[in-house]
């Protein structure tokens, strides 16, 4: 092996130029570390134009995943139209990858969007192609030809793939995933039998509607001996009108017939529509498979898709069963008996959002664009509202009866979670539809101590025990409240649509926000008025996650800042509304100031001029200094976060809310009642001098963590969006895609 230099890590490109300092003085190697995190296309495309150095860096990052999607129309940016003077963004990207050298580079391709296809009726008529959809293929075929070192294929176009196609991924020695789309238009196509990959280890076949486009996948099936990964989604018409035409034993007959059953570890069946039969159970090797997702897309109760469904086994004859994974959107007692039959679960979803409820409450997914509903099946449309499968009023069950059957399914499942799956489950999404008690989160919590991502609907009355349930599960990283299933609408909310919600849209009933002035706390009175007027009101999780996000983090920096109970905590979700949890830190004890007496009010003013009479200041200015302002005498006072209301606490008229609680239930307790050695601040209380009573309500700040240096520990929160709660199962996989 050739001796490294250790000079080529230290060389610049160019020396110190006189208009300042320039990247390229950097050393290559660190250069090319900070390229290789660079995700955005449009900078990688700036990088590769910059200068020789960059381009040799970026270029291969550039062309290293590439997405080139379709519109049926022209679109414009501005007044310009995009490819203005040349053509579509995606003939030209085809166009540099056949034409240039750049192909080579290619690891991964998506074609998707919307084909326009001139007269598709007449050419069906006569049977004949479009030419624009041959010459697409063609075109397609051509940059396959060049793109040696491809792994990844995916067609998502919403017109057909042809043999062409077909022909030259066979010949890619490298080639491990493909993803097969079909149109959902109803015209004749040519057939294919699609020909064997033998690297081929993921395979993603999309809206498969055999009475439309009965392509053969069997030969396929057979000879991707390497295959690992298998992912069927058919079209949702079949299930929607009970048309049982998927018939399985032609998908996997040539597996059957050659006693060869896939070792699959993940397999994914999305709108499946079909009966069981025995030769499905040798088309799989059940011992193999780690991963199961069945989906079915609908939440009626399927009375007439009972003679289907109810021919598939709840287990497996004579096999033992190794699923460490398990995702889907149908809640039957048949499916909770399978969950008894076997044990070792490590994940758990169950999907709440289907085609007949958005469960807008709880999706933090942005709004679909006009992109992403070209690459999807639009969800079907029920004539009045009412679903084929809805049972008549006439013939529909009593609601007693309905309510009787849902909770014992609840508890069937429930239990077998419990018994089977507690002491491996690590993951555990549960459906909206069940508001568990404080019983029942006492009993989930204690038979699941290794969870470590939790969601689940709980009643409001039972969010106080919630917080002293959490402690038990010392491995937990991300917790979401989801918000029961039947729930009304927020009090405060005038609007009920779920991109808004998503958005965290402001309706003119909510309080109105933080006055940031500290000059004038006229504005943080009646903000401060507002909100308790809202806590006062809340009767539902949902009126809770309403109210102001600056108060919300607020709350909660006090109520998770204690370590021993959310100290591996990093993301918390409440409905509609998720928030990061960040560092700690220390903060000065908001101390009660005797000499003011208003109404019914908390002072929150962080020290007075008798307590620290060295902070340099006089009583004229004390109520003007910020806490989060550092002192001359006390340089290291701690800077708060951003997103805490300053004007609430340097205002002398902020009114806390009587019977004060946490947002996760955190108990208020004194100091003689902490049982696990941490201070708790006293509450302040002021009694209104127009009611001396004793027994006029005292009204007080939340639960405070106290240091052994007499500060209030406090936790730097901030809400967080789609682009961060992706990348947490319990979130990303809550979704009707496989």
């Amino acid at each position: 092996m050739v001796a490294i230099n250790q000079n080529m890590f230290e060389a610049g490109i160019t020396t110190d130029r006189p208009g300042g300092a320039s990247l390229m003085v950097l050393p290559l190697n660190l250069i090319a570390q900070i390229v290789s995190n660079v995700d955005d296309t449009g900078d990688l495309a700036r990088l590769c134009r910059t200068c020789r150095v960059l381009n040799y860096m970026a270029l291969p990052q550039l062309y290293n995943s590439l997405t080139l999607t379709s519109y049926d129309r022209i679109r414009y940016r501005g007044e310009q139209p995009e490819g203005i003077g040349s053509a579509s963004p995606f003939t030209m990207g085809l166009n540099a990858v056949i034409t240039r050298s750049y192909a080579t580079l290619v690891r991964s391709i998506t074609l998707r969007g919307g084909w326009k296809e001139r007269e598709l009726e007449e050419h069906a008529q006569v049977g004949r192609v479009p030419d624009s959809s041959m010459l697409l293929n063609i075109a397609v075929r051509a940059a396959v030809d060049r793109m040696t070192n491809l792994e990844s294929f995916s067609w998502e176009l919403n017109t057909k793939m042809l043999e062409t196609v077909y022909s030259g991924l066979t010949q890619l020695p490298k080639l491990t995933s493909l993803t097969i789309r079909f149109p959902s238009t109803r015209h004749p196509q040519p057939t294919f039998v699609l020909p064997g990959m033998p690297h081929l280890r993921s395979l993603k076949i999309t809206d498969i509607d055999p009475l439309c486009y009965p392509d053969d996948i069997a030969t396929m099936l057979l000879k991707s001996r390497k295959l690992r990964e298998l992912k069927l989604h058919w079209s949702p018409r079949m299930r929607n009108a009970q048309e049982p035409s998927v018939c399985l034993h032609d998908y996997f007959r040539k597996c059957i017939a050659s006693k060869q059953p896939l070792p699959v570890k993940k397999l994914c069946f999305q709108n499946m529509y079909a009966f069981h039969s025995e030769d499905f159970n040798i088309a799989f090797d059940p011992t193999t498979v780690e991963d199961v997702v069945f989906l079915s897309g609908t939440d009626s109760l399927g009375l007439v898709n009972t003679f289907v469904d109810n021919s598939w086994p709840t287990v497996v004859p004579n096999k033992k069963l190794r699923i460490k994974s398990i995702r889907m959107d149908t809640i039957s007692k048949r499916n909770s008996e399978f969950l008894g039959n076997f044990k070792g679960l490590q994940r758990l979803y169950f999907v709440n959002v289907t085609a007949d409820s958005s469960d807008y409450l709880n999706s933090l997914r942005p709004t679909p664009g006009s992109n992403s509903s070209a690459l999807t099946s639009p969800a079907s449309d029920y004539p009045n509202g009412i679903t084929v499968n809805s049972p008549s009023p006439a013939t529909a069950a009593s609601p007693a009866s309905l309510l009787n059957i849902a909770l014992n399914v609840r508890d069937s499942y429930l239990a077998n979670i419990a018994t089977n799956h507690g002491a491996t489950l690590r993951h555990l999404l549960l459906s909206s539809k069940w508001p568990l008690s404080t019983a029942m989160i006492a009993r989930l919590v204690h038979s699941c101590p290794n969870l470590e991502q939790l969601a689940l609907a709980t009643e409001f009355s039972s969010m106080e025990s919630l917080g002293m349930l959490v402690p038990f599960l010392r491995k937990l990283v991300a917790l979401r409240l989801l918000i029961p299933a039947g729930s009304p609408p927020p009090q405060n909310s005038s609007t009920s649509n779920g991109a808004s919600r998503g958005q965290s849209a402001a309706s003119s009933e909510n309080p109105p926000r933080v006055n940031k002035d500290l000059g004038s706390t006229e504005g943080s009175i009646g903000w401060t008025k507002a909100i308790e007027d809202a806590l006062l009101k809340s009767r539902s999780l949902a009126d809770l996650v309403e109210l102001d996000d600056e108060l919300l983090t607020y709350m909660m920096s006090y109520d998770l800042a204690d370590k021993n109970v959310f100290g591996n905590v990093k993301i918390v979700g409440m409905g509609w509304k998720a928030f990061e949890l960040r560092d700690f830190y220390k903060a000065p004890i908001l101390s009660r100031d005797e000499s003011v007496v208003q109404s019914p009010a908390v002072d929150l003013s962080t020290e007075t001029e008798e307590e620290n009479p060295t902070n340099g200041t006089n009583g004229a200015g004390a109520e003007n200094r910020s806490p989060k302002q550092p002192t001359a005498s006390n340089p290291t006072s701690p800077s708060l976060p951003p997103n805490i209301p300053d004007a609430a606490l340097t205002s002398k008229s902020w009114t806390a809310p009587s019977n004060p609680f946490s947002t996760l239930g955190k108990r208020t307790r004194g100091d003689d009642d902490d049982e696990s050695g941490v201070r708790q601040a006293p509450l302040d209380l002021r009694e209104d001098a127009n009611h001396p009573s004793p027994n006029f309500p005292k009204r007080g700040c939340f639960p405070r963590t106290m240091t052994d240096d007499g500060q209030v520990m406090r936790r730097d929160m901030r809400r967080v969006g789609w682009e961060v709660l992706q990348h947490w199962e319990i979130w990303a996989l809550d979704a009707q895609e496989i």
